[in-house]
C-alpha cells in the first residue's frame, strides 16, 4: 500500500511557502516512509535556505529524501544517497524527485561504513544532511565512519543532523 504526504513549510512573518510531496509505502524497510526528524531537518533547511543556496549538499540515508528535496528547492546542488543494498529506497528517492518536478539529482548507493566507489568518487561537499540515521545503535559507528571520511576530505563541510532520543 502506498500514499503521498504533502509537507508545507511557511515563514511566520512572510508569505513564503514551500510545499514538498513525499511518496510513502507501508513497508518494513526504514527508508520507505517519513521518519519524525525528517520534517524537523527540512524546516531547519527552510529557515536557513540562504546557507544552502549554491552549495553542494549530500543527504545520507535519504529514504524519502524530504531534507534533500528541500535543499534542492532552496537552490542547492544535491546528491541523494541510501544504502547500495536498498535499491527500493534509492528508487523512492527518485520518485520523490519526480513528484516534486526536480530533475538531474543524482541518487547513489552509499552504504555507511563501506568505502565503495560512490563514496570515494564524491566531489566537493559543503553540507551533509542526515535525518534519523542514529536509530539503530549497531549503525552508529558506520555512520560516523562515513561522515568522518567526508569531513576529512572537505574540511569546511558542515554536518546537519537530526535524531530522536
Amino acid at each position: 500500500m502506498n500514499s503521498s504526504k504533502l509537507f508545507k513549510f511557511m515563514e511566520q512573518k512572510s508569505e513564503d511557502v514551500m510545499e514538498i510531496i513525499v511518496p510513502e509505502y507501508i513497508n518494513p524497510e526504514y527508508g520507505m516512509y517519513v521518519w519524525p526528524c525528517a520534517p524537523v531537518l527540512a524546516q531547519f533547511i527552510w529557515k536557513n535556505r540562504q546557507k544552502v543556496k549554491n552549495k553542494n549538499v549530500l543527504e545520507i540515508g535519504a529514504g524519502t529524501a524530504l531534507p534533500g528535496i528541500m535543499a534542492a528547492k532552496c537552490g542547492a546542488d544535491v546528491i541523494l544517497s541510501d544504502s547500495a543494498r536498498l535499491l527500493e529506497c534509492q528508487q523512492n528517492c527518485r520518485r520523490t524527485c519526480l513528484d516534486n518536478n526536480i530533475k538531474d539529482i543524482p541518487v547513489i548507493g552509499l552504504t555507511w561504513g563501506e568505502f565503495n566507489p560512490s563514496l570515494l568518487e564524491l566531489g566537493n561537499i559543503d553540507i551533509i544532511l542526515a535525518s534519523d540515521c542514529f536509530y539503530e545503535t549497531k549503525d552508529f559507528e558506520e555512520v560516523i565512519v562515513t561522515v568522518s571520511f567526508i569531513l576529512k576530505r572537505n574540511p569546511l563541510c558542515e554536518f546537519w543532523c537530526t535524531y530522536q532520543e
